[in-house]
């Protein structure tokens, strides 16, 4: 997957050319906020508020005092009688000072919050008035938020005063717009599309109406002189506007968009987009680049759907020295990564890294997201290797120097990141285009709310949603809720790569099973992902489990997950493309359809809900079988379009639809939604935490490793899926076939220490029936001090696999062994495993 660079055109990005002419602030809604009417408009709960006279804020006005906080009555909290309600965005500012501000804990001070959206920074030893103004805080449709001024943890003395409080929506421009089309940094090939697309939302200025608006799009070129235009009469708010440039010739154009009223008098005109127009053949010197479907080329310029995980090793000058944690990774199909603390390292150390992930088809998004002047996490080491510590310089050095590595495909610029940092960041996005014209900027982040401030500012939209944190109860479709959000957020017109739970939250929580795993990939490639990214393998992830057998059989669910995937990636590839008609379940039952090089169609689906549910799907035409991929079964629709998809909670199905196989298998039955009487058993809590990232920590001596490791580039992932692109199926076997051997992986369960009376959190073991023929059960009982459940159930088809859950439960002190044999009609029945563990008395 390398290609060599070799431009046969020079790339200039184009794209948003400077921040969107943004928003006007409305007046302060709230009441008395600068305290000028005494402590009219607010609340006290607690005794500790007062009106100060001697202590004016900096504009000579009063000033609000919180004082002695043990003679307290209540919570230290002020409220205002301002409620606002969801659906607007808004500016909250003000001015806070303390004095002798001490807490029962290290942390504590004083705040002010609109609650529960946003907060000020918590301030404690300010020995002036410190500024705040927190902009683009955005309370969701159906909520209310109120403004509270109140102390942060536990306060035993000292005081806080608070002045000017103000809380302004965030009035938006008359005319905003969005490019839909180029939807790669404004590059505009030319065996693609010579239309350009935009999305253009009009709102009245005052003492006008949509009727009495237009819409003017103009292309300049680069003497100024317009060489394309536009004009548009509003029907609607919100509409698509276009702009033929098929007449040009190559190279960059502004595209302005302009209010004006019906006699063509301006009111405004809005930033502009730079499109730029390229030859087709300029696309073979691109390291990386996304194409008009969204989809990420990268490597050998094919595109490819992205699997990549975080990681978090030091580094070397050594390709050796990376060469075993690669190999281990590479069981699953990852071709891209993030590590953390490579942000740190020489550019040295970054060829070697991405030399070596060269042989495993991997490839690097090197951490840039603390390249700003006065960063917590600010890269002391790289900075010193290019001598400053001015970050726009040292971003522009840093890109110019990785911007021939074939392996560098881009960056990633944010992880998780206040909107605040927007700003900044869009500076820093058009020093990384200008140094490397190829390439993809990621950034994570968790607020979906902020989601469509951050659209023109990075190639690629991710968002991290956690939701396993909890022994159960987890809400698997906030997967789906914020990758759909980050989806509407670009309007379909930039890829979104979302962020897969592999990890332990809390110590409440658990780690994600296989099926949830499964479930919450999916769920993301439904909702419009284009990429999936597991956190994470390294540190406060996989790391942390120090079991050996253990740590194995949590990366073999991912090996499984990760190789369905990539089983049908050319299928995820396509475009979509109707398959059904109709679906019971709609609002509850979410589906994707896309139709294979052969005819066959898919049909991608999950359940929202924590119920079980039953969907009857309508195809668009005949077909003959129905195959679901994860399981290997197939039968035929209950009529020639129609079938049943049974659901259980949040869980996805992969159906693949044929009319061409070679038998017709028996007519599907007719399901119910109840709940399987073999749910994914709910993990029991260990102790992996994620706690928050802090700063990049630098070793105090590069590694060296002392011997070159011989790894293999591919590893071959223990689970086959039954079908991959074919539609082609055989006959369901008779009963009088007979099956070959079962294999039950691994043979043997170590345990480890568990205090006596208390469960652990389960190991998995995986059964495969590799013959052609189903295996039938007849019994599994544990021994000993163990417990099990199993998605196996009376029999297991042919070329298809079952889990069987593990808790060891110690009843006692000291060694406690057990078995677990199988016993069915496959050839080397029983097939035991052996169970081994040790009560503790703590």
């Amino acid at each position: 997957m390398w290609m060599a660079p070799a431009l046969a055109q020079a790339v200039v990005d184009g794209g948003l050319t400077e921040p969107e002419t943004g928003s006007t602030l409305s007046s302060n809604l709230l009441v008395n906020g600068d305290f000028s009417d005494g402590t009219a408009g607010w609340s006290f709960p607690s005794t500790c508020f007062s009106i100060d006279p001697t202590t004016l804020a900096p504009n000579g006005g009063s000033s609000l005092l919180f004082n002695n906080p043990v003679t307290c009555s209540h919570t230290p909290i002020a409220m205002n009688s301002l409620k606002v309600g969801g659906g607007e965005a808004y500016t909250f500012s003000g001015q806070i000072k303390t004095e002798d501000f001490v807490g029962e804990n290290s942390g504590a001070g004083a705040m002010a919050m609109l609650y529960d959206f946003t907060r000020s920074p918590i301030f404690n030893g300010t020995v002036d008035w410190t500024n705040f103004s927190l902009t683009h805080v955005t309370v969701p449709a159906g909520s209310t938020g109120s403004v509270r001024l109140q102390t942060y943890d536990q306060a035993v003395s000292g005081s806080a005063w608070f002045a000017n409080l103000s809380l302004q929506e965030e009035v938006p421009p008359g005319l905003q717009m969005f490019l839909l089309y180029p939807n790669y940094r404004g590059l505009m090939f030319s065996d693609q599309s010579q239309v350009a697309s935009l999305d253009l939302i009009v709102t009245p200025p005052a003492g006008t109406s949509l009727a009495s608006l237009q819409v003017e799009i103009d292309a300049l070129d680069a003497g100024g002189n317009i060489v394309a235009s536009q004009i548009f009469a509003p029907t609607a708010a919100e509409f698509t506007g276009t702009l033929d440039l098929s007449a040009l010739s190559l190279g960059t154009y502004q595209v302005v968009g302009k209010l004006e009223d019906t006699s063509g008098n301006l009111l405004m005109t809005q930033s502009a987009y730079a499109i730029v127009k390229l030859d087709a053949s300029a696309r073979a010197g691109m390291n990386a680049w996304i194409d008009a479907a969204n989809l990420a080329h990268f490597g050998d310029g094919n595109p490819h759907f992205v699997l990549g995980i975080y990681d978090t090793t030091q580094y070397s000058d050594l390709v050796s020295y990376y060469v075993p944690e690669l190999a281990a990774i590479a069981l699953a199909p990852i071709n891209m990564i993030i590590n953390y603390y490579i942000t740190n390292a020489p550019t040295q150390a970054i060829a070697a890294y991405t030399t070596a992930m060269k042989q495993f088809g991997m490839t690097l998004l090197p951490d840039v997201s603390g390249f700003y002047t006065g960063s917590s996490v600010f890269p002391v080491g790289v900075a010193k290797e290019f001598g400053t510590d001015d970050g726009d310089t040292l971003i522009t050095d840093y890109v110019s120097a990785l911007a021939g590595n074939p392996g560098v495909v881009g960056y990633y610029v944010q992880d998780e990141p206040a909107v605040t940092l927007q700003p900044q960041t869009f500076n820093q996005y058009s020093l990384i285009k200008a140094a490397d014209p190829a390439g993809f900027n990621l950034a994570v982040l968790d607020r979906p709310l902020d989601l469509g401030f951050w659209k023109d500012t990075v190639d690629v939209l991710g968002v991290d949603p956690y939701p396993i944190n909890e022994p159960s109860g987890n809400d698997l479709a906030e997967v789906a809720d914020w990758t759909r959000a980050a989806y509407q957020a670009g309007h379909g017109a930039r890829p979104v790569w979302t962020v897969i739970q592999f990890f332990q939250q809390t110590v409440a929580s658990a780690w994600p099973t296989q099926q949830q795993l499964h479930d919450m990939s999916w769920m993301a490639i439904v909702e419009g992902a284009t990429g999936l990214f597991y956190w994470e393998y390294g540190v406060r992830g996989l790391y942390e489990i120090k079991d050996p057998v253990e740590h194995a059989a949590l990366y073999q669910e991912l090996i499984n997950v990760t190789t369905e995937i990539k089983s049908l990636e050319p299928v995820l590839l396509s475009p979509d493309t109707a398959v059904i008609t109709a679906n019971t379940a709609v609002g509850t039952v979410f589906t994707k359809t896309k139709v294979g090089t052969d005819g066959t169609r898919y049909l991608f689906s999950y359940n929202y809900t924590a119920s079980p549910v039953t969907a009857e799907f309508t195809l668009a035409g005949p077909a003959t079988n129905v195959l679901d991929y994860d399981t290997g079964t197939s039968c035929a629709p209950n009529t020639s379009t129609t079938f049943y998809g049974v659901f259980q909670p949040y869980q996805a199905h992969i159906f693949l639809v044929s009319d061409s196989a070679s038998a017709t298998p028996a007519v599907c039955a007719t399901p119910t939604a109840a709940a399987s009487a073999t749910p994914t058993p709910a993990a029991t809590p260990t102790g992996t935490l994620k706690p928050t990232r802090t700063a990049t920590p630098t070793p105090t001596a590069t590694p060296t490793a002392t011997g070159t490791p011989t790894a293999t580039a591919s590893a071959t992932a223990s689970l086959t899926p039954t079908t991959t692109t074919t539609a082609t199926l055989t006959a369901t076997p008779t009963a009088t076939a007979t099956p070959g051997a079962l294999s039950v992986a691994p043979v043997n369960l170590k345990f480890g220490a568990q205090k006596v009376g208390t469960t652990s959190r389960p190991r998995i073991l995986k059964v495969t029936n590799a013959s052609a023929a189903p295996v039938r059960f007849a019994a599994m009982s544990v021994s000993g001090d163990f417990a099990q459940t199993n998605s196996c159930g009376a029999s297991l088809s042919a070329h298809s696999t079952c889990t069987i859950s593990v808790n060891f439960q110690p009843s006692a002190v000291g060694k406690l062994i057990g078995d677990l044999p199988l016993h069915d009609n496959a050839t080397n029945s029983p097939q035991v495993v052996n169970l081994s563990g040790k009560g503790n008395r703590r």
